[in-house]
């Protein structure tokens, strides 16, 4: 060994003892990180291998590197949101996937976005009340469903 090579090797001792550094081998070659990527050494902490290149982030999309804690890989895209619908991503707190399209709302009814906590989907009809009587939605509270006609009262 040249004095160079101790020289390093007793560097990268000094900066493991840190805590935020460490040391390991690869490939015979002893650099700075915790897991190797080729010859190359890298933090799992920050950092991911993608397809044998060094890249930040803690996961691989279409061999690029990003964070799973912000964003999400559709189809090979990194997108933000918790969620993907195709290649887009989408918040499940606010939207929801209709055939293959982010829109507002929790649920689909027809091929639209709806909440329902203020919404019901009555045979593919968004509509207001908490049940539904044909493609009507209706408040049972104050009424009833007496085959397939909303009548007031809780008698048909």
């Amino acid at each position: 060994m040249n004095f160079k090579v101790i020289l390093f090797e007793v560097f990268l001792l000094l900066f493991t003892k840190l805590q935020f550094y460490e040391a390991v081998t690869c490939n015979g070659v002893i650099t700075i990180g915790n897991a190797c990527c080729g010859n190359q050494g890298y933090s799992t902490l920050i950092q991911t291998c993608c397809n044998g290149v060094v890249k930040t982030g803690n996961a691989c999309c279409g061999g690029q590197g990003y964070s799973t804690l912000f964003n999400r890989c559709c189809n090979g895209f990194i997108t933000t949101g918790n969620a993907c619908c195709g290649n887009q991503g989408y918040s499940t707190l606010i939207q929801t996937c209709c055939n293959g399209v982010v829109k507002i709302g929790n649920a689909c009814c027809g091929g639209q976005g709806y909440s329902t906590l203020f919404n019901r989907c009555c045979n593919g009809f968004i509509t207001t009340g908490n049940a539904c009587c044909g493609n009507q939605g209706y408040y049972t509270l104050f009424k009833t469903c007496c085959n397939g006609v909303i009548r007031f009262g809780y008698i048909c």
